[in-house]
């Protein structure tokens, strides 16, 4: 299982300042103040004859950049801005931000995968590859798992090896809680303790055997992948 390899400057806002109210051009325009700035990946949407507008990304390595400014490691995030900057300008990474503008809402991985030609598994390799180098300097807890049950306001997320990690799950969403998720688990300043989620897919699951959406029944096959007695997902 791999985290989505890319990002918004909403994401970046709220990493860079956690629990704040940080506009997303403010976060983007303190990264250009230190020499860090975003490089975008932007897809210019098309409707009937004409452009309707822009989407804009980042890769979602940006998120460690301004992890690291905020902590005062800026060497790290040099480096790591580095990475980031190389894939936000591979072609293969704008071809992945356009396949999934053109997917909507709920974009099924293995789709993305086809008609990137497997650009997409490799973007989200490359960029857990490029981030493994300066793991030990985040100083972050990472675990990618499937949301295997809901109780009350906990989720139990399941890894491939069975591990179960409890996280906070939301009140309230605009969305269906996403079934893959890549969590990170930052200590702040202070002793406060920040879970950051994030969507996550798994690059070898049958397309065919994967459910995605909503709550739903777990099939025989996922039952099995979690070694466990589970009845519902979410």
């Amino acid at each position: 299982m791999l985290p989505w390899p890319l990002t918004t400057s909403i994401e970046l806002a709220q990493v860079l300042r956690p629990g704040g109210h940080l506009r997303p051009d403010s976060a983007l325009r303190t990264l250009r103040e230190h020499e860090l700035a975003a490089e975008p990946i932007s897809v210019v949407p098309r409707a009937g004859r004409g452009a309707n507008g822009r989407v804009v990304w980042y890769s979602s390595l940006m998120l460690d950049v301004v992890r690291l400014l905020r902590v005062g490691d800026e060497p790290t995030a040099l480096a790591m801005h580095q990475s980031a900057t190389a894939l936000a300008g591979q072609r293969a990474t704008h071809a992945v931000a356009e396949s999934l503008l053109q997917a909507g809402p709920d974009p099924d991985p293995a789709s993305l995968d086809a008609e990137t030609g497997g650009g997409f598994t490799r973007l989200a390799l490359l960029t857990a590859s490029a981030r493994e180098q300066h793991r030990s300097e985040l100083g972050v807890e990472t675990f990618v798992g499937r949301v295997a049950d809901i109780a009350g306001r906990v989720a139990f997320v399941v890894d491939d090896h069975g591990r179960t990690l409890p996280i906070p799950a939301p009140s309230s969403s605009p969305r269906p809680w996403t079934t893959l998720v890549s969590v990170d688990t930052e200590l702040l300043t202070g002793g406060a303790t920040t879970i950051w989620v994030r969507p996550a897919f798994d690059a070898d699951v049958d397309p065919n055997a994967r459910v995605p959406g909503p709550a739903h029944l777990l099939s025989a096959d996922e039952r099995e992948r979690l070694r466990r007695p589970v009845a519902t997902a979410q």
